[in-house]
């Protein structure tokens, strides 16, 4: 079979073996995988990525030294019957399995490839069935989208909550879309590309801005929050809103810089993937009592319920996907999202 191989930080199509499904495994062609951030570091910063991860604690993760196929964001059809799934049934699922040598994260592990493949193995017992009205594209966003989930979950997000989400990447995206789809409210997304502005706004951010410290202060002072120990103190209406902001960037400096342009008392989920040391003032998080929550992944019942999510309104996070390629062409995939500009979600497709 054929499939795209990153090696030494080089992607080529290659001839594979067949794999061949263990007990509990079964056989799925691969119909759509998006192409994750975590890709991208993989491809770029394969080294760093995997001593962070095995830093960690992390033993399934890849030797960045052997060959590996990435896709880890899928839709894929059975190639067997299974758990009571006929031939050809569109799935999604989780991207682990589990076997003697233990948990191997599908995409990023060098026993099992990924998606970008004509074929790959599942987890039979962590199968999903795509129903016929959610698209395939659309159904493939389930494991990003769950990530999102899981942040926002983590957040202690309700209703008398603010939010303000920094960068307007995919993660970002989910991320506002999973609040407005729980109702919640009022979002402020910040993003310097208008294009990715433009595309919170479709997925229903209240208001949209480029990064200006001074808009977002007039921002969080309408609802009430104030981002000065001095306002805060002064301020008598006792309101009982509580601010929370997303850090989907990753960049160095983003924190102490939310930090700063946070209302006092707020929480920062940190769900942008820093690949650099990074310093903050811990002096300055003290005196404004900010919270800071590191996310990462989810559990099984929040990839369930990033699921239910797509398959409640499937066209909601179709403006998403704004470009797809084919698997030979995967290379030309990661140039795109690589250089920026107004791709979002891009799909590989069989």
């Amino acid at each position: 079979m054929k499939a795209a191989v990153l090696y030494k930080g080089r992607m080529s199509v290659e001839e594979m073996p067949e794999p061949v499904p263990a007990a509990g495994q079964v056989l799925v062609a691969p119909l759509a995988c998006g192409v994750c951030g975590s890709d991208l570091h993989a491809r770029d910063h394969g080294d760093h990525l995997c001593n962070l991860l095995h830093r960690a604690g992390f033993r399934g993760f890849m030797d960045p030294d052997r060959p590996v196929v990435m896709g880890h964001e899928f839709c894929a059809a059975l190639l067997e019957p299974s758990a009571g799934l006929p031939v050809g049934q569109r799935v999604v699922a989780q991207p682990f399995l589990v076997d003697a040598d233990g948990l191997a994260l599908i995409g990023y592990s060098n026993r099992y490839n990924g998606a970008f493949a004509e074929r790959m193995l599942l987890q039979r017992d962590a199968l999903i069935a795509v129903p016929d009205q959610v698209p395939t594209d659309v159904a493939a966003m389930t494991e990003p989208l769950a990530v999102a989930v899981h942040a926002v979950n983590q957040s202690g997000a309700d209703k008398d909550c603010a939010f303000a989400v920094y960068g307007c990447g995919p993660v970002g995206l989910f991320i506002i879309a999973r609040l407005k789809a729980l109702g919640l409210g009022p979002v402020l997304a910040i993003d310097p590309v208008p294009s990715r502005r433009a595309m919170a706004e479709r997925l229903g951010a209240d208001a949209v801005i480029a990064p200006d410290g001074a808009a977002s202060t007039e921002w969080w002072r309408g609802h009430d929050l104030h981002i000065g120990l001095s306002d805060t103190m002064a301020a008598a209406s006792g309101t009982t809103r509580r601010a929370v902001l997303f850090e989907c960037v990753g960049k160095p400096g983003m924190l102490t810089a939310i930090a700063e342009a946070a209302p006092v008392a707020a929480t920062v989920v940190v769900a942008g993937v820093c690949m650099e040391t990074d310093a903050i003032e811990p002096a300055l998080l003290i005196q404004k009592s900010i919270q800071l929550r590191f996310v990462f992944a989810y559990s099984p019942q929040e990839f369930a319920e990033a699921f239910a999510m797509i398959c409640a309104r499937p066209e909601a996070l179709a403006p998403m996907l704004t470009g797809e390629t084919t698997l030979t062409q995967v290379d030309r995939a990661f140039a795109a999202l690589t250089a920026g500009g107004e791709q979002v979600k891009m799909m590989v497709k069989a």
